[in-house]
């Protein structure tokens, strides 16, 4: 049976009230200053790794200094990432009824071992057959085609989802049919590329099931 990939932040959970505060104190651990919401909201959906690179070039400051922001955004983001992090309304409902059609699976960037921390905290662990995600080591760096593909080794997946164009290139990088959200944090211009757009949980599971 074929199945559908899910991103995880901004497709299946709001995660900006737990992103966005562990990010600030990486950025104050490094001596570097406190950003508004709207100029490192792009490091929510890509490799952590990358995003912060390409935060430090934008503001000319050494991009060599990622790794290091990203332990110190981990070991602030693992304490409280439970508690700041929500399904996006009307999610469970959704996901239920495509992987009771048709099976579900969840591709993300997020570490695996975070990610499924927070999808059973929130209950909804039980939905997916699997979440394929990168390891602590690879976390910061590794592509959404490459976690994808790992994912497509373990069931015939067809369909991606996701809030970001990472994940629409990613699911077209495999051939497959991509759907963008736009609850996320992407707009319609960046999820231009994508087959199908929905605006809501239910024009999800009615496009899916």
């Amino acid at each position: 049976m074929s199945a559908v990939a899910f991103d995880l932040d901004g497709c299946l959970i709001e995660s900006r009230a737990a992103i966005l505060p562990s990010v600030r104190v990486a950025l104050a651990a490094h001596g570097l200053p406190a950003l508004p919401d709207e100029e490192i909201a792009c490091l929510i959906g890509p490799p952590l790794e990358l995003g912060f690179a390409d935060l430090l070039r934008g503001r000319g400051a050494d991009p060599s200094m990622a790794p290091s922001l990203v332990e110190a955004y981990r070991a602030d983001y693992r304490q409280h990432m439970l508690d700041r992090t929500t399904l996006v309304p009307g999610i469970d409902v959704a996901v239920r009824k495509v992987a009771a059609s048709r099976g579900a699976c969840v591709v993300t960037s997020k570490p695996a071992p975070f990610s499924i921390r927070i999808l059973e905290h929130l209950g909804l662990l039980d939905a997916f057959a699997f979440v394929e995600g990168p390891s602590f080591e690879t976390g910061g760096v590794e592509s959404k085609v490459e976690t994808l593909g790992r994912a497509r080794a373990r069931v015939d997946v067809d369909v991606m989802v996701g809030d970001r164009h990472h994940d629409i290139d990613a699911g077209r990088a495999h051939g497959l049919t991509t759907v963008g959200v736009l609850w996320g944090m992407g707009d319609r211009m960046e999820l231009a590329d994508a087959d199908h757009l929905v605006s809501t949980t239910d024009e999800l599971a009615a496009l899916l099931t």
